[in-house]
């Protein structure tokens, strides 16, 4: 490494600013939070130490519906904050605060398949993350053939309890999480979509083959295989694997752009496929260019690539957000009484991101729109109104924006670290990535 870099839990500046809310993570950047002065201007870039990036690779996925006050999930994984940070004591208090004010408690999964912060062992670790992606297609595939009769008769006995009003129904949906554990939780949220109905399970079941046929695990496979290769072989030409790279993400960035947004579990399915394996195809494009010093070709890239999962995010997010009750077409529906157990505040915040109807709200209408949300669910119907199958729908949607607004975040943040690259007009971005010798842990890198 050829500039300073410190771990980040011996920063206390920036520990401080996170604390305070003047700085705030976006995607693998610390910048300065908005409403602050300089709001929006990256401090600090977020760099893994090899070592830290292949210990992640043995750890399983979260729980799709554990509990919000479960210090875990850093990067999608069950992951101590210790784990993450470089420490080897217990957990403290303050440690745990870090871990919430940089929204590492609650991450979607589907995000996990790109780093958190930019590692040398980055290939390893998206190849491994594809391995699992397929892993899931497949428990979902025998899932659906066996169908879901345990966890149906068991939400069948909650419809005599529905009187009691929410706390039973979540405490119903804690049945279901045990039906998770056996599949990796990047898809994890389509069994919420399908688990109360026979017919929808075998539509998905269709829809898993119909995703063999679209040759989509063809071009994931290919992608992973290239990403092993330069796992074994670091010092071969990579050259081979950037065009394979390339050829996926056009590939996979078309099939994900021509999916419409719709909550039907199979299309969802479909999208989520498409849309996982571009920003990994995008992201391993990106990083062989800026280890040839290819800077301008990396930054140009990305800078279409961006753009146009923007507009698939914010589609998706225009879609799902919206509800046949206005007071409830708000990505602040999911601050609520009812998903108080399963949603944290950080995860509402980056669904927000890529809410068109949200993310430009003054504090007034935010409050109101909360406020209104609220409201509704304390109505007299609305237990009716919002059944248990309307829940675990809403934590679905949640789960399945909150990782499209994080992989869009954690783009763009390495867009912005090849401008640092070329900024510094390195001849390889591994001249400022933490080695293999630097001990485990999250880094930061300067801004500029």
């Amino acid at each position: 490494m050829l500039i300073s870099t410190d771990l980040l839990v011996n920063n206390p500046s920036i520990i401080q600013g996170l604390i305070d809310g003047s700085l705030v993570r976006y995607g693998s950047v610390i910048r300065y939070a908005s409403g602050f002065p300089n709001g929006g201007q990256i401090v600090q870039h977020l760099a893994e130490a090899p070592n830290l990036t292949n210990s992640l690779l043995s750890i399983a996925s979260n729980p799709l519906m554990g509990s919000v006050n479960a210090g875990v999930n850093a990067v999608g994984h069950t992951v101590t904050v210790n784990q993450l940070m470089g420490l080897n004591t217990k957990v403290s208090a303050m440690q745990q605060t870090l871990s919430q004010v940089m929204g590492l408690s609650q991450i979607a999964a589907g995000a996990s398949v790109l780093n958190l912060g930019v590692s040398v062992a980055g290939f390893a670790y998206m190849g491994y993350k594809l391995h699992q992606m397929q892993k899931s297609i497949n428990h979902l595939q025998q899932t659906m053939e066996t169908g879901f009769n345990k966890v149906e008769t068991r939400l069948n006995n909650l419809d005599n309890k529905m009187s009691h009003g929410f706390n039973v129904v979540i405490e119903g949906l804690n049945h279901v999480n045990s039906r998770l554990d056996v599949v990796s939780g990047q898809l994890a949220y389509l069994y919420l979509l399908v688990q109360d109905s026979r017919e929808k399970q075998e539509n998905l079941g269709k829809a898993i083959s119909k995703i063999h046929k679209m040759m989509l695990i063809d071009k994931i496979c290919t992608l992973q295989a290239e990403l092993d290769d330069l796992r074994r072989f670091p010092h071969d030409s990579p050259r081979l694997a950037l065009k394979t790279a390339t050829n996926t993400r056009l590939s996979l960035s078309s099939q994900a752009m021509h999916s419409s947004p719709d909550l039907e579990a199979e299309l969802l399915l479909n999208s989520d496929v498409s849309i996982q394996g571009w920003a990994v195809a995008t992201a391993t494009e990106a990083h062989l260019l800026l280890q040839m010093g290819q800077h301008g070709e990396a930054k140009g890239m990305l800078r279409e690539e961006i753009e146009k999962f923007k507009t698939v995010a914010h589609n998706w997010g225009n879609s799902l957000i919206k509800e046949g009750n206005s007071s409830l077409s708000t990505a602040y529906r999911f601050s609520a009484s009812p998903f108080a157990e399963y949603i944290t505040p950080e995860r509402v915040t980056r669904i927000k991101d890529i809410s068109p109807s949200d993310f430009s709200l003054d504090r007034d209408q935010l409050r109101r729109k909360k406020n209104e949300a609220n409201v509704e669910f304390e109505m007299s119907y609305a237990q009716e109104r919002y059944p248990k199958s309307w829940i675990q729908q809403q934590i679905a949607i949640a789960e399945y924006l909150d990782g499209l607004s994080e992989l869009l975040a954690r783009l763009e943040s390495l867009e912005a670290f090849a401008d640092l690259c070329e900024s510094r007009n390195l001849k390889s971005s591994k001249e400022i990535l933490p080695d293999e010798n630097t001990p485990s842990g999250l880094y930061l890198l300067p801004a500029d």
